[in-house]
């Protein structure tokens, strides 16, 4: 077998440990893949310019997969291939479902986020990729469409409020976990599978010269897509039971040792004998 056409990675608590940091192992193997002529691409729920840093860090910035799939396109330059929305009125039941039910939604334009109120942990989380952070004093004050939102829990509770959220608005909206504590909303029909599918079809690639690495609810689509699929130690148990390699933790860049094990076993076998 030849060396994998593509890799697409998830961002958070895949290529990235808890604290958001990454390992210099996990990116000296991108580097490594990129320099075997494998295309590396992130496929993330962060919005582009929540990306934009690492992707510029590892120079892949020319090709971001956010939002969970509705938005591709350069993080560098804002070019778009393709940008989906939810539309402002299921956007906005959305924010009036999730604030009714406890939790507290995020409303994501790209240029920045808005909450309904002052709150430390929608101020964290907009801290973790640095966005610019605004209160709405009413829902219609919200602007425009979101690329996303969010919902973030603050108690243990509040996950049976989230499959409530799914049950309610899983039929007009995409809804899927990106954590425990995190909530993913979208436009109808997105995810990294049909982003990636959409990608590829670009490049010429098949899935089977493909592979993808993820941790959470919200990659699970993307890797029974791809031909391998890999993950980390923390992932979720339905991620591991798709993978065909599990790293260690991302906290101990658990990826590197996937994108190790991958261009190995892509190698000739004598050459990956030695």
């Amino acid at each position: 077998m030849t060396t994998p056409r593509l890799i697409v990675s998830d961002v958070d608590r895949t290529l990235l440990t808890h604290d958001y940091l990454l390992p210099q192992r996990v990116a000296d193997a991108i580097r490594v893949a990129k320099d075997k002529g494998t295309v590396v691409v992130l496929a993330t729920a962060r919005s582009p310019l929540g990306v934009k840093p690492l992707a510029d860090r590892l120079g892949i910035a020319d090709l971001v997969i956010a939002f969970n799939g509705g938005w591709i396109g350069n993080v560098a330059t804002g070019s778009t291939i393709s940008q989906q929305r939810i539309p402002r009125a299921d956007a906005l039941r959305a924010m009036a479902t999730a604030q009714a039910a406890g939790v507290r939604p995020m409303w994501f334009t790209g240029d920045a986020v808005f909450a309904l109120t002052d709150d430390p942990l929608v101020a964290r989380e907009a801290a973790v990729t640095r966005e610019p952070l605004f209160v709405a004093e009413t829902l219609e004050a919200l602007p425009g469409e979101p690329g996303k939102i969010m919902c973030v829990a603050g108690r243990a509770s509040d996950r049976e409020a989230f499959a409530l959220l799914g049950q309610t608005l899983g039929e007009q909206l995409s809804v899927s976990g990106s954590h425990p504590r995190l909530l993913e909303i979208g436009p109808p029909v997105v995810s990294k599978k049909t982003a990636i599918s959409l990608v590829t079809a670009r490049l010429g690639f098949a899935p089977d010269e493909c592979a993808a690495a993820g941790d959470a609810e919200n990659d699970v689509e993307m890797l029974a897509w791809a031909g391998t699929a890999m993950t980390v130690a923390n992932a979720v148990p339905p991620v591991m039971q798709l993978a065909h390699f599990v790293g260690p933790s991302c906290d101990e860049g658990g990826l590197a040792d996937a994108i190790a094990w991958l261009m190995r076993s892509r190698e000739p076998r004598s050459t990956a004998a030695q």
